[in-house]
């Protein structure tokens, strides 16, 4: 067997993984260094999002050249191996995010209410969409997922006057 017909396809997938890679490295050399620098939170994921993003956006220009452009059975198979990675990978954090949509649609829990959930007492202090943050009675901070808040059982102190004649 000729192994030199297949010396240009494997050589174009090195150069994209190493794009893709190297992108992705960079991306993080690139945020510690403005992190360093006193750059904004926000700024440093900018940076990091864009840095990573044109690194896949050179490894997959070097695919399409070697490859040409996918038909439209390619492309749908492809975006549905995608999607299917994407949603098995995030399945924990879309959990989250939902049970977060609904607390705070509820409005079971508030900023200063101070709760109880699975031996935990606190005070809640940040309400977020994938966890919430409670300081606890001896000042250190605990962050609990919104699934684990919406399975329960909560017991939400605070809230007695407040939902009186709701529940």
């Amino acid at each position: 067997m000729n192994w030199s017909v297949y010396l240009p396809t494997a050589e174009a997938i090195v150069v994209a993984a190493v794009l893709a890679i190297g992108g992705y490295l960079l991306s993080g050399s690139a945020a510690r260094w403005l992190r360093q620098r006193g750059a904004p939170p926000a700024a440093v994921r900018g940076a990091r999002v864009a840095i990573s993003l044109i690194g896949f956006l050179l490894a997959a220009a070097v695919l399409f050249v070697i490859f040409g452009p996918l038909t439209v059975a390619g492309g749908l198979t492809l975006s549905a191996v995608v999607g299917l990675a994407a949603t098995l990978a995030l399945q924990t954090t879309i959990g989250n995010v939902i049970a977060g949509f609904l607390l705070l649609r509820e409005g079971v829990l508030r900023p200063n209410d101070v709760i109880q959930i699975g031996g935990v007492r606190g005070t809640v202090v940040r309400l977020g969409l994938v966890t919430t943050w409670l300081r606890l009675e001896d000042g250190s901070l605990a962050s609990v997922s919104n699934s684990n808040l919406l399975s329960g059982p909560l017991v939400n102190n605070s809230a007695k006057d407040r939902l009186k004649g709701e529940y």
